[in-house]
């Protein structure tokens, strides 16, 4: 039988993407397929009604835009994950951290800092990663919350319980920062087109000038333009997975176009490559086993998930300037090395400043009513009436004829946005967590905040710290006095193990009991990575790539090609 492609790789996120760009330097013939639509230049939403259209996944509702949010009402965490070619990658905060060693402790395989350092140093270079570089260029030296950041983490006392003293580091962001000025165009490594960042803070919400170095601006962008390659990558968006079955030799996957649920495709291959992420991947499994297709399936499944100990709290009317709409969202961070908990499972944490969306300050102008505007508008009324009195009374008047003043004076100061500080925590929460299907099939998650408390209160401790530094008010996300935590980095569900007694994969992302049938994203990582997930995922993948054979001698000389 005549099979459509070699591989199928099922999400386009820092897994997918990896895996279908070295693959087809292997040779191979790989179709990549993305539920989500490809976001250009200058098409993410932004007006309003375009928010309400664009911004959001939730098929059930006819909206198939950017951000998933889930909320399981019996679970402490809430998820929020995205939708789109190059994945994650669209919304995150462009931080690509190495795991620290330490936290390797239990991973199969063998697999350690020692050994992923020369795969960090791969995702590294083709994203084109680098420190904001705030101390090298002035127009990006002018980052108030990035200063004020430095500085609280220089005067900060060590915590009690730390092993070593916290340092603040500018850590490698995929953000492009080459360029005469801002805004200014130019094609990145792989011959995408890109901008240097002008500092607007959108990096969350979708950069539209492209300035974040997102997966399909370099590892698919690759993938699609590569030359001399028998066959450059088959790209597929708007292609939503609903089936994987095992034929035979080979497997049969079927897809929808989400707008359109119930006209089905099929494609058949000898390999299939799952990276739709935690939630994604564990639940399209999960339903594979329910309905029969993949009977096989081991019980991990739907283990080992963990939120990567998410926090985030806010610190208003701080006495410095913050300016968060100044910048990329996050630039700095604050790293932490704990004592171990009782159990012997090693403990660190990461604290980072985060901006928001220059938009999203006027959004807040305009809801939290201040006196100043009041004052100035009411000034302003009040001229124009005493003007219009004293020109039907026919008096001469010496009010000035220049009123741009007044004017100003209306427009809201943004004290508000000004002093606000927000802070993101992350780091070593227990991986004690289930994914689990509900009656209707939806993915629910079964974890308790209870064996992770020790974490979240040093977070706590730590950002209240920071909060009276700066004369600030804190307040915490008000779910987790309903102990609910929103995770921006979903981990666990089909993790990694040296046998199918201790994982549903092997180390090399293959499901035990199915042979050519791999997962590969952030699910497989049998731990909490601690760090900003992303780099470790796609270096992981970067290794298990590695492993697979060329399909064609030749393809040892397509790595160092460049592009169409």
């Amino acid at each position: 039988m005549k099979l459509d492609y070699d591989y199928i790789v099922i999400g386009s996120g820092f897994g997918g993407s990896v895996m279908t760009c070295r693959l087809v330097e292997k040779g191979y013939k790989v179709c990549l397929l993305e539920r989500g639509r490809q976001w250009k230049m200058h098409e993410f939403p932004r007006r309003p009604h375009e928010v309400r259209k664009n911004m959001f996944w939730d098929p059930q509702d006819k909206r198939f835009g950017l951000m998933e949010f889930r909320d399981t009402p019996d679970s402490d965490a809430m998820t929020l994950t995205a939708s789109g070619l190059g994945g994650g990658s669209l919304i995150y905060a462009n931080v690509l951290y190495r795991m620290p060693p330490e936290f390797f402790k239990g991973w199969p395989g063998g697999l350690s800092r020692e050994k992923m350092d020369r795969y960090y140093d791969k995702v590294l270079h083709m994203m084109e990663a680098k420190p904001y570089p705030f101390e090298t260029q002035p127009y990006y030296k002018n980052t108030p919350k990035t200063a004020l950041f430095k500085k609280v983490a220089e005067e900060m006392p060590m915590h009690p319980e730390a092993k070593t003293r916290h340092k603040f580091t500018l850590p490698p962001l995929a953000v492009r920062f080459e360029g005469d000025f801002p805004g200014h165009q130019s094609r990145n490594m792989h011959g995408a087109l890109q901008s240097r960042c002008n500092k607007c803070g959108d990096c969350d919400i979708g950069c539209n000038i492209h300035a974040k170095n997102s997966l399909d601006l370099n590892y698919i962008f690759r993938a699609r333009t590569l030359k001399n390659v028998p066959h450059p990558a088959d790209v597929r968006t708007h292609a939503e997975v609903i089936r994987i079955e095992h034929r035979e030799d080979h497997y049969a996957v079927t897809y929808v176009i989400p707008e359109f649920p119930l006209q089905e495709n099929v494609f058949t291959a000898k390999n299939v490559i799952l990276s739709a992420g935690s939630l994604g991947s564990t639940s399209l499994l999960l339903k594979m086993k329910k309905y029969g297709h993949l009977p096989r399936l081991n019980e991990w499944l739907g283990k080992k998930w963990s939120g990567n100990g998410d926090f985030i709290s806010w610190i208003f009317n701080t006495k410095p300037n913050v300016d968060a709409t100044n910048g990329p969202v996050i630039t700095g961070s604050i790293e932490y090395s704990f004592r171990d908990y009782q159990d012997g499972y090693p403990h660190g944490m990461y604290l980072q400043e985060a901006g928001y969306p220059l938009g999203f300050a006027w959004f807040l102008s305009g809801r939290i009513p201040q006196l100043a505007g009041i004052a100035g508008f009411a000034k302003l009324m009040g001229h124009q009436i005493k003007k219009y009195i004293f020109k039907i009374l026919k008096i001469k008047g010496h009010d000035p004829i220049n009123i741009g003043d007044e004017f100003a004076k209306i427009i809201d100061r943004a004290e508000f946005t000004k002093r606000c500080l927000i802070l993101l925590g992350m780091g070593r929460d227990k991986p004690d967590g289930e994914v689990q299907l509900r009656e209707d099939d939806q993915a629910i998650i079964r974890w308790k905040i209870d064996q992770s408390q020790e974490h979240f209160e040093r977070l706590r401790e730590e950002m209240k710290k920071i909060a009276e530094m700066v004369d600030g008010v804190y307040v915490e996300n008000p779910l987790t006095h309903l102990n609910k935590v929103i995770s921006v980095h979903p981990l666990g569900g089909c993790p990694m193990g040296d046998s199918p007694e201790t994982g549903f994969v092997s180390p090399l992302g293959e499901v035990y009991g199915y042979p050519g049938l791999f997962v590969v994203d952030g699910s497989i990582l049998p731990t909490s990575t601690g760090t900003n997930p992303s780099l470790t995922i796609a270096a992981v993948a970067e290794y298990i790539a590695e492993q697979i054979p060329s399909k064609v001698e030749t393809t040892h000389k397509i790595k160092e090609e460049t592009p169409a």
